[in-house]
């Protein structure tokens, strides 16, 4: 059974991120691909997850191109480059967000953009307890590696070269969107 909040917060999460989303999108940590709903009738779409993910998105939304990958043990093999990377509801969970982001500037087309959103200090209590009552997924609140501030996530993300161009916060403050831009070179 879902948990009450879960597609709630999802939906919420994909509304934030909509107006940002143009041209072909990379969807890193792509889970079940719910922002397909999003798309736009022959907009290319590239998702990435891990292999037990990918096997089912393969099997149940055909049609679109999937990678196996684990975000925090491999490296990106694509060899193309997006509009749109989209990290939604994925960095917090992984244990070396910097190996992924020192990858990514070559994802993008010019004047791509980088779309990131995680939880807040706030917003991961929130979600604990939630998902303790069955109101969120408790393996989703477990798995959470990181939580970032927005302070935390900016020096991380100006580390690897990457400017914040727009920074909400969402959900009463419980989840944060970074929309970024590369600035050359990696270090």
């Amino acid at each position: 059974m879902v948990p009450l909040f879960s597609d709630y917060l999802c939906r919420q999460r994909l509304g934030i991120v909509a107006p940002y989303i143009r041209g072909d999108v990379l969807d890193l940590g792509c889970g079940i691909t719910d922002i397909l709903t999003l798309l736009h009738p022959g907009q290319r779409y590239v998702g990435v997850d891990r292999p037990i993910m990918i096997r089912w998105l393969r099997e149940n939304r055909p049609g679109y191109e999937y990678h196996e990958c684990d975000l925090d043990r491999d490296d990106l093999a694509l060899t193309s480059q997006f509009d749109s990377v989209l990290m939604l509801a994925v960095i917090e969970h992984l244990k070396h967000p910097d190996k992924l982001l020192s990858q990514l500037s070559w994802c993008l087309k010019p004047n791509g953009q980088l779309l990131i959103t995680t939880p807040s200090p706030f917003g991961n209590i929130i979600h604990r307890l939630g998902a303790r009552v069955g109101l969120f997924y408790m393996e989703a609140a477990r798995e959470h590696e990181t939580i970032f501030t927005r302070e935390h996530l900016q020096a991380l993300l100006e580390h690897h070269r990457w400017k914040i161009t727009c920074y909400r916060r969402f959900l009463m403050g419980g989840n944060q969107l970074f929309v970024c831009q590369h600035n050359g070179e990696e270090q």
